[in-house]
């Protein structure tokens, strides 16, 4: 399959503001021994997304910095990506992905803790669910002793919102960002998630939410194998940002945009555009906030600590 290079839009993209992008994916499937993710069947995923590929469709955008979010479960793809990134300053940082309940977990976590780039882990999404069993909460305890965050993604029956709620209080000194929007669905919230995230928001102040894939919200199955068809009005979305907004505030809100995964859905400067009308209201200072200044603030080391 010929590779696809960056989208043709990009060149009329408009000026903005700056903005930093903290959730795409990179991998090469055509490098000795493939890739787990994106699978064959993943005819539009399945090609090579390398970093040049990203910035030639992303700095027109006005994007002057991306964080990548490794999507495999093998341990060995988290080093290739950073061989990929590590020399360039475009991409400041990565966020690897660790299977809790590995026997390997304690190694490899600690390998990545010794790179500079390396800011957080996601986990409980190939391996076993949150269940925050004896071993999981140990290896938890790993993740915030490093000064480092956790990404998960908690929607449908994937690390329903009551163990989200668990996990934050068992470590309350981890940063835990919950991927593309924590699940939500539709035009209008159910009256369940909007409580639900309600109650994480007041309850747990280390829970930030990943601004991030909106056109997901459209597609009743998590398959990446087709297409699917997203409105590009923001009334469509309104409802579902104001009740994050004002949950969880300006500061614990951070753009992304899943790319390549996003293009699924629609192109990739719908997503801003959705972003930034939505947040225009709201004025300057909130805008910068969720859109670049909470990516520079979160995404980044902490000092290690004894928990």
């Amino acid at each position: 399959m010929p590779k696809k290079t960056a989208n043709a839009k990009a060149s009329a993209a408009p000026k903005t503001r700056p903005i930093i992008d903290t959730h795409i994916h990179l991998y090469q499937v055509t490098r000795p021994g493939g890739a787990p993710w994106p699978a064959k069947k993943q005819k539009l995923l399945y090609r090579d997304v390398l970093a040049e590929d990203y910035k030639a469709l992303a700095k027109p955008y006005g994007i002057v910095g991306c964080g990548i979010v490794e999507a495999s479960p093998v341990h060995d793809d988290n080093l290739k990506v950073l061989e990929w990134v590590n020399p360039d300053p475009f991409f400041p940082f990565v966020v690897a992905q660790l299977e809790i309940g590995s026997p390997e977990f304690s190694k490899n976590l600690a390998e990545l803790a010794k790179q500079k780039k390396v800011v957080g882990v996601r986990c409980f999404l190939w391996s076993p669910t949150l269940t925050l069993d004896d071993t999981q909460l140990t290896q938890v305890r790993e993740i915030e002793k490093c000064g480092l965050l956790m990404e998960i993604v908690s929607r449908r029956t994937l690390n329903p919102k009551p163990l989200v709620s668990k996990l934050a209080a068992a470590a309350p000194n981890l940063r835990i960002v919950l991927d593309h929007l924590a699940g939500a669905s539709g035009a209008d919230p159910s009256p369940e998630w909007e409580l639900e995230m309600r109650r994480l928001a007041d309850r747990h102040p280390n829970i930030f939410i990943k601004f991030s894939s909106f056109f997901d919200m459209y597609t009743q199955s998590p398959s990446e194998d087709r297409s699917w068809k997203s409105p590009m009005n923001l009334a469509a979305y309104q409802a579902h940002f104001d009740v994050l907004l004002s949950a969880f505030g300006p500061d614990r809100l951070i753009w992304g945009s899943n790319w390549p995964v996003s293009d699924l859905g629609g192109e990739f400067g719908e997503q801003i555009r959705l972003a930034e009308e939505f947040l225009a209201p709201h004025g300057i200072l909130v805008r910068d906030k969720v859109m670049y200044k909470n990516a520079k603030a979160v995404y980044r080391r902490t000092k290690p600590r004894k928990v």
